[in-house]
């Protein structure tokens, strides 16, 4: 008889045909395409070298100034200019910046750029700042009430192609907008769709997969992520206007629709709710799919049916608050991951580290990810969690710290940089593992939302960092600081190596019990910590279940 959801599903083929299928043909594709969608925004609102055109002076190159005034070793930049209207009041002249004639940009990158709109005001403050912004404080607001408030009631599958309507309504609004206003606030709410997009189809597929395969489920997601960055830098060097890449970017939402059939909603969740008779349906999927057809509907109702009796009632995500040291988990992780995206946002967002080129550039900070994938697999599956902290956010801080040394010469910054970004992406992917091991069933998804909040505030703050006028190397201190935070931030969360996802609060309470913080514990040892049953987890006054009727009825 099932003690916990763990064992029914590896009744039912917890690592089978039916869980392979949903990671390379669903979850894989979603989380590629999600981070083409999601990195074309970086093309969108690049700033080139530009320039201002001046009556009377139409035959001056931008380039040195003009055709009388002597060629400096800074000729080969383009000078942008401040255009000012003065106008006397009270005995003094006063001055305001016009855009009343326009201005020219090097086309050698690029074709049209948002900054040629006319409500972008001067060249000078023409920057990535506010767009960025925006959209990633819709990120914010978009993943605080679709991932946390919404997806427990609603459930994973409706969510998803919510956010794809989303994506697909305010993007096709945006591209014929030149109101500065208006086009911020279709920006906004276009930024309510990233994250959950494909943190739906993550959060299905790693509900239904052993604790020994999470890691890997994870690597693979990021590892699509990667090579869907990759892509970005091809498709924009490729086709060089702002307009046609944010049309492009709706290609991928409209064709996720095609998987409404054959998307299933977690079976956890569906256990959560007490939707038994659905749950069901979906188990003896896979049974069937994983050649288990042995198993029978009515074993798998009984098994169920007795779990709901260990079920809490349905509360809300507060409910954390009344366990502390669950309480102490969450704060830490929400914490870890503010500083990890303000980290990886930078590095992502500067995509000017060579700006005779931004495709190469962002490309090869893209391709640098791929090892981590591996890399950060390997450690957490075999070394451990801790371990992969300990071990990433130090040598993040010496490569930030490095760069700062590095500013001279852009190649060499770009090779230091593309090793951070590295450990970045590994400092992330084990925030995500934690993130989805430490919360009980019923707020799962409501925890991983929260978290992916923090990061996301963090992110909303890249863009003031990069533009902060504190000097070419401030953004790399920052970097370096909010590394060793990370690293301490790390130090009291406990081992889950090899542990079930916990199904109910006092699980997730007891998560790590028996295992010291002070234990190296890795894939060889983790089994001289045992763990519990989970019955032996729950507190005294309910150690007794109630006796089993398995007449009792379910929903269907």
């Amino acid at each position: 008889m099932a003690k916990d959801f763990d064992e029914i599903l590896e009744s039912v083929g917890s690592y089978g045909y039916y869980q392979k299928w949903l990671i390379y043909v669903l979850l894989m594709p979603a989380t590629f395409f999600s981070g083409f969608t999601m990195n074309l925004m970086l093309f969108q609102v690049v700033v080139p070298d530009h320039w201002c055109y001046v009556p009377g002076r139409e035959h001056y190159s931008p380039r040195g100034g003009g055709p009388h005034i002597a060629q400096s070793h800074r000729e080969s930049e383009v000078f942008s200019c401040l255009m000012y209207k003065g106008e006397w009041s009270g005995g003094r002249a006063n001055y305001t910046v016009t855009n009343r004639h326009s201005g020219g940009s090097d086309p050698s990158q690029f074709t049209k750029e948002l900054c040629l709109l006319n409500w972008v005001g001067v060249w000078a403050e023409c920057s990535p700042t506010r767009p960025l912004a925006f959209t990633m404080a819709g990120n914010t607001v978009g993943t605080f009430l679709l991932r946390s408030l919404l997806t427990d009631d609603l459930g994973r599958h409706s969510v998803f192609f919510l956010t794809l309507a989303i994506h697909i309504v305010f993007t096709l609004s945006y591209c014929w907008v030149s109101n500065i206003g208006l086009h911020l606030t279709l920006r906004f709410f276009q930024g309510l769709s990233f994250e959950s997009n494909y943190l739906m189809p993550y959060t299905i597929v790693l509900e239904v997969v052993p604790p020994d395969h999470r890691a890997m489920v994870i690597m693979l997601c990021f590892a699509a992520w990667s090579f869907g960055m990759c892509f970005t830098a091809l498709v924009a060097w490729l086709i060089p206007n702002w307009q046609y890449l944010a049309l492009i970017s709706c290609l991928p939402s409209l064709l996720g629709f095609s998987f409404w059939r054959y998307l299933p909603e977690s079976p956890r969740w569906l256990l959560s709710k007490g939707r038994l008779g659905q749950c069901v349906d979906i188990l003896l999927q896979m049974a069937r799919e994983n050649g288990k057809e042995e198993t029978s509907r009515t074993h798998l109702e009984e098994d169920l049916r007795r779990l709901t009796l260990t079920e809490p009632e349905k509360v809300p995500f507060s409910q954390v608050l009344a366990y502390p040291k669950l309480r102490f988990r969450a704060i830490l992780i929400f914490f870890m991951m503010y500083c990890m995206h303000a980290t990886y946002g930078s590095l992502l967002l500067g995509i000017n580290v060579m700006p005779s080129n931004y495709f190469l550039s962002h490309f090869i900070l893209s391709i640098s990810e791929l090892p981590s994938n591996f890399l950060g697999w390997i450690i957490t599956h075999y070394l451990g969690r801790r371990f992969m902290c300990w071990f990433t956010y130090i040598l993040l801080a010496v490569f930030a710290v490095a760069a700062t040394f590095c500013t001279h010469d852009e190649w060499l910054l770009l090779i230091v940089l593309a090793m951070a970004k590295l450990l970045a992406t590994q400092g992330l992917y084990v925030i995500f593992v934690l993130a989805s091991e430490i919360f009980p069933t019923s707020v799962r998804t409501s925890g991983i939302g929260l978290t992916i909040v923090f990061g996301t505030l963090g992110m909303v703050v890249c863009p003031y960092v990069l533009n902060s006028g504190l000097g070419a190397t401030f953004q790399y201190w920052v970097m370096a600081g909010l590394s060793l935070m990370s690293l301490l931030l790390s130090l009291p969360v406990p081992e889950t190596i090899g542990l079930p996802l916990p199904q109910t609060f006092q699980e997730a309470e007891n998560l790590g019990a028996g295992r010291p913080l002070s234990a190296w514990i890795h894939h060889w040892n983790k089994n001289e910590y045992p763990t519990p049953s989970p019955l032996h987890l729950l507190p005294d006054h309910q150690q007794e279940l109630k006796e089993f009727n398995p007449k009792k009825p379910f929903v269907q």
